[in-house]
């Protein structure tokens, strides 16, 4: 680029020209957030596929309160796959918000593990 390029960031009233307080803030929706949690749900291992989880969160003040429902293969480590879709649940949310997961309720749900059908010799 020459010396003469700009970008409309250098134009005046643009925000270049403005502290980072006086530019605004980001203000996420309810649903925004829910599909965050969702998707984060969606990949952590042993979730079930058959099972999409569903969420419900309340953001107020820069802080998340959540509820998730997710289904989780059984027979399976139900305890480990628990707290380790907790743990990936809030860390994804806060990596991708910026805003702290104030309370996160988790509800489990054993769904069966897909059946493989009998191998059939003719």
């Amino acid at each position: 680029m020459t010396e003469d390029a700009f970008s409309l960031a250098d134009l005046p009233g643009t925000g270049a020209d403005r502290s980072p307080e006086s530019r605004g803030e980001l203000r996420l929706a309810d649903a925004a957030v829910a599909h965050i949690l969702e998707g984060a749900a969606l990949a952590c291992a042993g979730t079930a596929a058959s099972r999409r989880p569903r969420a419900r969160a309340t953001v107020k003040h820069g802080r998340i309160w959540a509820h998730l429902d997710v289904g989780v293969v059984w027979p399976g480590p139900v305890g480990a796959v628990s707290r380790d879709l907790t743990a990936r649940v809030r860390a994804e949310t806060a990596r991708i918000t910026g805003y702290d997961m104030a309370a996160l309720d988790v509800v489990v749900h054993l769904v069966d593990a897909p059946r493989q059908a009998e191998r059939r010799v003719l």
